[in-house]
């Protein structure tokens, strides 16, 4: 017997109604997404943004004990004498 007749005879399911459709994919994808949203947020925001609070923060501190502001740093010297 050929697949595409042994399939033929297959009885398929009714599709679900529209609203249960929705609900089920909600409650099973909605949690999903937030985990997924929060997990990004916690692992590469938040650190990133620590560092660059950190920076400003110790820049201020130095400029408050020494009275000099941080130099910068070495590349960016050398591009800037570039564009010049």
């Amino acid at each position: 017997m050929d697949l595409l007749e042994s399939l033929a005879e297959v009885d398929v399911p009714p599709v679900p109604a529209a609203p249960e459709f929705s609900a089920g994919v909600r409650a099973k994808l909605h949690p999903r997404l937030l985990v997924a949203h929060v997990a990004g947020f916690a692992l590469q925001a938040l650190p990133w943004a620590a560092v660059q609070f950190l920076t400003a923060v110790l820049a201020a501190v130095r400029f408050s004990v020494t009275g000099t502001w941080p130099q910068r740093r070495a590349v960016e010297r050398e591009g800037d004498s570039r564009e010049t």
